[in-house]
């Protein structure tokens, strides 16, 4: 079993357990734990002979998120702390002690968006359970490139991409946030294509989707979302998508492994 599959178990356990009906949050935990093993990827340093990963992690949610997670954050914080030990031992990576994740609101997220950030030293106020790392002559290690979603012209594929810049231009469009990509597609025209192929309106690059898998129709001032037939299936929020259903704020699609947040214009 791999280390993500172990997390999803215990975690999952966790929710069905004390926290049933509480959880709701678009942000899924093992997002949070994906997100967090590229950090520390990203953020190890070359030490003497060693790799050293990063011990202080924090994840920033959305007001509407942090809510739905609750006091869920506690028991969650300690998951992935196992996790990315976990993911440092299977690396290689030296810890010179457990890792330690934090949440934190950030008001400029909006619901199903998070960010992750990793720092080599220990967190404020931790110092005795998470002393600093040895000093090294380090050298970063170049970041891998994480695989992200392709968005394409409007005129071609019926989405825009849209930057930190571009909040004037999501108040008119409704938008899609895909996975952990950072990116929001704001949908233009009447039909969008989501699926494998590169001319896809939403490209995903995921081995569980079909070239031509889902998409995404204007049904009068709102959208909806239709399988096409695909091999593994369309959910949204869950259920079976059979036939074009409307979407609503906050809606998850998911298509393979990789999961679709809607939001109407200006959310």
């Amino acid at each position: 079993m791999s280390i993500l599959s172990d997390f999803e178990d215990r975690v999952g356990g966790a929710l069905e357990g004390v926290f049933a009906g509480v959880f709701r949050s678009p942000v899924q935990p093992v997002e949070i734990a994906r997100a967090l093993s590229k950090a520390m990827d990203d953020g190890r340093t070359v030490g003497v002979g060693k790799v050293y990963a990063p011990l202080g992690y924090l994840v920033a949610l959305s007001p509407e998120d942090a809510g739905k997670f609750g006091s869920f954050t506690t028991t969650l914080s300690g998951e992935l702390a196992t996790y990315l030990a976990d993911h440092a031992r299977g690396r290689g990576y030296t810890l010179v002690a457990t890792p330690h994740v934090a949440f934190d609101i950030h008001d400029d997220l909006r619901l199903g968006r998070f960010r992750v950030s990793a720092e080599l030293s220990a967190p404020e106020g931790a110092a005795e359970e998470f002393p600093a790392p040895p000093r090294v002559e380090a050298t970063p290690v170049a970041p891998r490139r994480a695989a992200t979603p392709a968005f394409f012209d409007a005129e071609a594929t019926g989405t825009v991409d849209l930057g930190d810049d571009d909040d004037d231009y999501a108040l008119n469009h409704a938008t899609v946030t895909v996975g952990e990509s950072g990116h929001d597609a704001a949908l233009t025209g009447e039909r969008v294509l989501v699926g494998r192929l590169h001319s896809s309106g939403i490209h995903l690059e995921d081995s569980n989707a079909s070239r031509e898998h889902a998409a995404l129709v204007r049904e009068g001032a709102g959208w909806a979302i239709e399988d096409l037939e695909s091999t593994n299936g369309t959910y949204l929020n869950g259920h079976v998508v059979k036939h074009a259903s409307l979407l609503h704020d906050g809606d998850i699609i998911e298509i393979g492994v990789s999961r679709l947040t809607y939001h109407e214009p200006g959310r």
